[in-house]
């Protein structure tokens, strides 16, 4: 990083900020603080995830990388210490957040109410978790701030008084958001005080972030970010009384709540107005939401009754702006992704972006381009000496009794369900939900073989959620598996009919019972409090609730929450969505072939479903554009965007359909448009490129074309279009036939792929890759690097890949092994593992351990390298050592490698012999050795940074495990002399013997012996 002091950056996040709610406001004067940052800044619509839940969406924002990667899946979590179910936290995550990087880098950071940021982190500067808002007592009770709340603790007496109360709100501040509030009976009418907690809680975030800006020894700052929820809640709670009124809302609380939505974003812009006051003219802002919210036609009637059912109402973009002294003006964005922020926000602060990280820097915005830097991993980049990442420590927990507080918040907000009082079954389910929120993660990811995988799981352990049957079906279509879709939506069907009817009689023994005792309960109420001859009755608010046939009168508000929840889930379990069954079949008859048919069922729902009509007519178009119906199938994606015009699905059928028309030039318009929308989007990139080729455009079509290429290599199509740009245009046959070839391979690979299996199509790899290093150990022979027997002999590399062979080899050479002799030889090995179990509790444990191994060799997976500790501590103090030092360490590796193809082959054949092939990864080799790949890069990054750091206390030599075997004698000389020539050459390459094998190199005359691994 440069020495150059860096523009400070203010990251605002408004969840489920939408520019079509903003821009009326904006256009109308009301939202003046925006407007300033819109007119001298740059804005776009920013791209979500699925599936839209804030946590693991915020989570995905703060790394760059998607949730598979990162760790958190949802709103709740087993809590190991209690075994309850706890909030979702951050010592879940994984991956460091952007403000680790920036920590480490030396970059003072205040974060202010993330979600998840609790507990909060020992970041270098402040740090208040989503816990701090919370009421969570009654007004006149003790409001104890929660441990773990802020960071650092001493600045929580000042910070727990700018918490709000809810029944703090004076009445003038709740009539800004509803005029007539006080004609509201807050005994029956809740929603009131829903405001008022909303309108607190947003306050409360607000009123911290100020004093930290202001009134804290953390006021000076390079990144703050501080985030509101309450735009979303607004949503939630209000959206559906917004102007213009939907039929189903009923005109008094049209009348009542109309107000709500419009007054929380000018509320906001309020906020926005103090924090850009107090953050400096010569800040850069980013002001962002993870997704937007349907404030439209779109709006749904009737929400999911699932757990995060809510997510319904989300829109898939929210809304991005940038300003600041090296961004441009008055200008547009397109493409944007929530991914790309941190690499971004990395990007302004002149850091590297990690090449493990899914989002890409928006360099468009700034005035004057930013090169950019990469590295392998964030992860695998150590603090300096001095410094901190500002991450938790492994062994960091919550209290239990917080956590319970916590989940009753979240239950009460909507967002989880209900814990099951049986405690392995609220485990269960919670895990059950983790579970499906990262397959749907993975089939957003378009890796629909991981996802099929785990919908077929949780299908198989919750055989009445038909949810999970959907999307096993839908990944089934994705991957083109028709005959087991077919067979999936007939079992789907019958499944819900056979659960349907159980829930029926279900539902109508539960409303019995609640009558009869509601009944008793009233009855008895007459009976001691009769009233007067001539004084009525108090009237009954009993609600009638059914389940298909099934009527009953009963009064809801008097039921406990458990109850609502079990009657709500009965009822959605008892009714049969017919429409939603016949899109399904109608996507597989389209799948099939069989358009003519699914057209004339899609059509006909289309008459009758009143609700999501883009992915209907979508559908529609794409049937009509495989019987080449190139007009109907335009009417019909633009029937779907009249809906809603930001549709980057819809317009590439569009752009499809224009093509098969001969309309080149609409075709580019629309295609660029969808690119526009989602950047990283290949096939709009493709055919982008295919009309700007029939237009004779030509360095604008392969630019595009490039593009589709760059963002995914294996395409058949932008392959060939490609060759014949460079052949018929270019006259570049050498790159033609190329690209022909490419073609050739890409199909395989697609072939493979939808089988799931890419083993033919494994590319052959050198055995150092070219993005790596290659350690030739050079500095151990330096006089100042520790001899032999002050330093630790690692014998490191991919299971699999030679490291028992040169533990053997060294233990051959007169070495000292430090094993431990638990695991002992098999069949897979014949001569042994030479393995010591302490070695996996590293990171975990202490490792003091390690100071016995001076001397000597001990084996330690590459996985497990980035856990070495610099220095170990000293025995216990004593009289004459009150206060002992550390003792540091010197570390020799032997870094040994082979293909990655007889890496996975030979890992694949051990878990057959071990009989726990369905312990094994859901991988298919090809991917398998793309992520071992990727962590030999990292390991190979973060050896070249401690040779770099430390040259006399870590030196590292990469071996061959093919070389090894073809050359015994030169491999054991290398081996002395890097490890000081002091053991015996001719001992250690009778250790290492040809004639034995193993899975993947060439078979040896006995057959019945193995080399050992």
């Amino acid at each position: 990083m440069s020495s150059e002091k860096k523009t400070k950056l203010l990251l605002i996040g408004w969840d489920a900020a939408d520019w079509k709610s903003i821009t009326p406001l904006v256009d109308a004067g009301k939202m003046p603080h925006l407007q300033r940052l819109i007119e001298n800044g740059v804005m776009g619509n920013l791209a979500t995830l699925q599936p839209v839940l804030s946590p693991m969406l915020w989570t995905s924002i703060a790394t760059g990388k998607r949730p598979q990667k990162h760790g958190i899946h949802g709103f709740s979590e087993p809590d190991p210490q209690s075994g309850n179910i706890r909030p979702i936290t951050n010592l879940s995550r994984k991956t460091k957040a952007l403000w680790n990087i920036l920590n480490q880098n030396n970059l003072k950071t205040n974060v202010v109410g993330w979600w998840p940021s609790h507990p909060a982190e020992p970041v270098h500067g402040a740090m208040v978790s989503n816990h701090f808002q919370q009421a969570v007592a009654a007004l006149n009770q003790p409001w104890p701030m929660r441990p773990g709340t802020i960071h650092p603790e001493n600045l929580a007496n000042q910070l727990a008084d700018c918490r709000i109360h809810p029944w703090e709100l004076d009445g003038d501040m709740l009539e800004r958001f509803i005029p007539n509030a006080r004609q509201i009976d807050q005994e029956k009418d809740q929603r009131l005080l829903s405001c008022a907690k909303i309108i607190a809680e947003c306050s409360g975030i607000h009123a911290a972030a100020t004093e930290i800006m202001t009134a804290t020894p953390h006021a000076d700052w390079d990144f703050m970010a501080v985030y509101y929820d309450a735009i979303d809640h607004f949503g939630h709670g209000f959206m559906k009384f917004n102007p213009p009124k939907q039929e189903w809302v009923s005109q008094d609380d049209f009348d009542m709540f109309k107000n709500v939505i419009e007054s929380g974003y000018r509320y906001h812009d309020l906020m926005l107005g103090t924090l850009l006051e107090l953050a400096g003219n010569d800040t850069t802002v980013i002001l962002m939401s993870d997704h937007g919210f349907h404030p439209d036609a779109l709006r749904p009637q009737h929400i999911p009754n699932e757990p995060a059912g809510p997510a319904a109402e989300h829109r898939a973009f929210g809304i991005f702006v940038a300003h600041g002294p090296n961004i441009k003006q008055d200008d547009l964005v397109f493409g944007a992704n929530l991914l790309d922020i941190t690499p971004t926000i990395l990007t302004h602060f002149q850091l590297p972006v990690g090449d493990d990280m899914d989002g890409r820097p928006l360099t468009s915005i700034f005035t004057d381009e930013p090169p950019i830097e990469t590295v392998p991993s964030w992860d695998q980049v150590p603090a300096p000496e001095n410094g901190t990442t500002g991450e938790h420590p492994p062994e960091a927990q919550l209290d239990p009794v917080d956590a319970q507080e916590a989940i009753d918040q979240l239950v009460a907000l909507g967002y989880i369900d209900e814990p099951d009082e049986n405690k392995d079954q609220a485990i269960k389910d919670t895990v059950g939900e983790l579970k499906y929120n990262l397959a749907r993660a993975y089939f957003d990811a378009t890796q629909y073989h991981e996802a099929l995988t785990l919908f077929a799981e949780l299908w198989e352990d919750w055989p009445t959620e038909s949810r999970y049957g959907v999307h096993l079906f839908q990944s089934q279509l994705a991957l083109d598996f028709t005959v087991d879709a077919r067979r999936t939506l007939e079992k789907i069907k019958s499944r819900k009919q056979k659960y349907a009817k159980e829930a029926a009689e279900e539902f109508k023994s539960l409303l019995a019972q609640i009558e009869q005792d509601q009944e008793k309960d009233s009855q008895k109420l007459q009976d001691e409090t009769s009233p007067p001859i001539n004084q009525p009755k108090n009237r009954s608010t009993k609600k009638p609730i059914t389940a298909g046939a099934e009527r009953a009168a009963i009064d809801y508000d008097k039921l406990d929450r458990k109850t609502q929840f079990q009657l709500r889930k009965l009822r959605a379990r008892a009714g049969v969505n017919t429409h939603a069954f016949i899109f399904l079949e109608g996507s597989l008859l389209h799948k099939e072939g069989k358009n003519i048919e699914a057209i004339k069922r899609l059509q006909q729902l289309a008459q009758t479903e009143p609700h999501n009509r883009q992915a209907l007519y979508q559908k529609i178009g794409e049937a009509q554009l495989d019987l080449r119906l190139a007009e109907d199938a335009q009417a019909s994606f633009q029937k779907a965007l009249e809906l809603d015009p930001i549709n980057p699905q819809a317009r590439l059928g569009l752009a499809r359909a224009h093509i098969r028309g001969q309309q080149y030039k609409d075709a580019a318009r629309e295609a660029l448009a969808a690119a526009g929308q989602i950047y990283h989007n290949p096939h709009a990139h493709f055919l982008a490129g295919l009309a700007l080729l029939r237009l004779n455009q030509i360095e604008p079509a392969k630019t595009s074309l490039k593009t589709a290429l760059a963002q995914y290599p294996h395409f058949p199509a932008a392959h060939r279009t490609l060759a014949s740009l460079y052949q018929n245009h270019l006259g570049d046959w050498q790159s033609a036939a190329r690209h022909r070839e490419l073609a050739r391979d890409a199909r395989l690979y697609i072939n493979n792929w939808k089988s799931g299996d890419r083993t033919p199509t494994l590319p052959e790899k050198p055995d150092t890759p070219a993005t790596a290093h290659t350690f030739t150990g050079e500095n151990a022979a330096d006089p100042t690097f520790p001899p032999l027997e002050e330093t630790i002999t690692i014998v490191s590399g991919l299971p699999r890949s030679g490291t028992s062979m040169l533990m053997q080899i060294l233990h051959a050479g007169g070495l000292d092994i430090l094993t431990d002799h638990l695991r002992q030889a098999d069949e897979s090995n014949r001569r042994g593992y030479l393995e010591l179990e302490k070695v996996k509790s590293l990171g975990k444990e202490n490792p003091a351990w390690l100071a016995d191994a001076k001397g000597k060799a001990v084996k330690i997976i590459s996985h497990f390298l980035p856990r070495l500790p610099t220095a170990v501590p000293a025995s216990s103090p004593t009289k004459n050592s009150p206060d002992p030092k550390p003792i540091p360490l010197a570390y020799r590796i032997l870094l040994i490698e082979r293909p990655l193809a007889e890496i996975t082959a030979s890992q694949s054949k051990m878990l057959d012999r071990l009989d726990k092939t369905g312990q094994a990864a859901h991988l298919n080799p090809q991917r398998l050795a793309d992520t071992f790949q990727s962590q030999l890069n990292q390991i190979h990054s973060l050896l070249h940074a401690w040779i770099n750091h430390s040259p006399n206390r870590v030196a590292a030599l990469t071996l061959s495990y093919h070389d090894a075997l073809a050359h015994p004698a030169k491999t054991a000389q290398k081996i002395n002399t890097f490890l000081g020539g002091s053991l015996d050459e001719s001992a250690m390459a009778k250790a290492i013997d040809p004639s034995l094998r193993h899975e993947g190199t060439t078979p040896s005359p006995n057959p019945n012996q193995e080399f050992p691994q």
